[in-house]
């Protein structure tokens, strides 16, 4: 009983595909069918859905699928401002550092793409300010982006930026978050959902780096940087994969254990 005295009325998630559940929705129901009821399945298998089964809370999926770094941190922070720390506890799950967004007004064809009836959220973030649209390399040649202002952005972006200038960018954000997260006293919890080791080891000369790693909690953020999702369900359920490479149900579960454990670990 004092362990669920300590326990949040609700966990609120962050993150990408991996977070929101890209695929696991499918396994149970056809969107273009049965939308509701695709959905639920969704936010009810997925790793925050499973974590807040486990905690016996309820549970705000906040993620993305494409969703940059810098959408978790936006959106994180804004979800927060109003919430007592008492109330809420945070997870987060980070994505690739080669991701981010940037903002425009919004255009009618924001809206238009059905994404969320095939089941999937698509690139345009619509706020009632106008679309942070989710940028990542793989968009320079992708249809995904259908305007040609988006297209030009974001080949100007990534011709400008390397990927050593996005890691630090990235672990700029993760210390941002974690100093948000401190200062307002939330408990929380962080991990990679895929591979940032390969891009940390090829940049690990970066003279910028140091001064970041000293300032990460690495306590709070579980595996930095050579284990992370994917690896965690490759190590215990061997390939636990869907056709498009995102995780399948028992690797959710598998995951809400480990989060469940350290977050127990750290927080009594």
């Amino acid at each position: 009983s004092f362990y669920l005295s300590l326990m949040p009325k609700l966990i609120y998630c962050n993150g990408d595909s991996f977070t929101w559940g890209t695929g696991i929705g499918n396994l149970f129901y056809e969107p273009t069918k049965n939308f509701d009821l695709f959905e639920q399945a969704r936010e009810s298998s997925v790793w925050p859905g499973q974590l807040a089964e486990l905690i016996e809370c309820d549970c705000v999926n906040d993620a993305w699928a494409g969703g940059s770094n810098s959408r978790i941190v936006r959106k994180t922070k804004t979800y927060l401002q109003d919430k007592k720390p008492d109330d809420v506890s945070v997870f987060i799950g980070w994505s690739t550092a080669l991701r981010t967004e940037y903002f425009r007004p919004s255009v009618d064809t924001d809206w238009y793409e059905p994404y969320r009836k095939q089941g999937r959220t698509g690139p345009f973030d619509v706020t009632p300010k106008g679309t942070y649209v989710q940028m990542h390399t793989s968009g320079l040649t992708s249809p995904t982006y259908t305007s040609e202002y988006d297209q030009a952005y974001i080949k100007n972006f990534f011709t400008k930026h390397t990927d050593a200038d996005l890691l630090i960018t990235f672990m700029e954000q993760v210390i941002d978050i974690q100093n948000f997260l401190s200062e307002h006293n939330f408990k929380y919890l962080m991990f990679n959902t895929f591979g940032i080791k390969e891009l940390f080891k090829e940049n690990v000369q970066d003279r910028r780096l140091y001064p970041l790693i000293d300032k990460m909690d690495f306590d709070k953020y579980m595996g930095w940087p050579d284990e992370d999702f994917c690896v965690w369900s490759y190590m215990e359920l061997g390939d636990d994969q869907l056709k498009d490479g995102h995780l399948g149900v028992a690797s959710h579960k598998h995951m809400a254990v480990l989060l469940n454990d350290k977050f127990k670990e750290l927080y009594g």
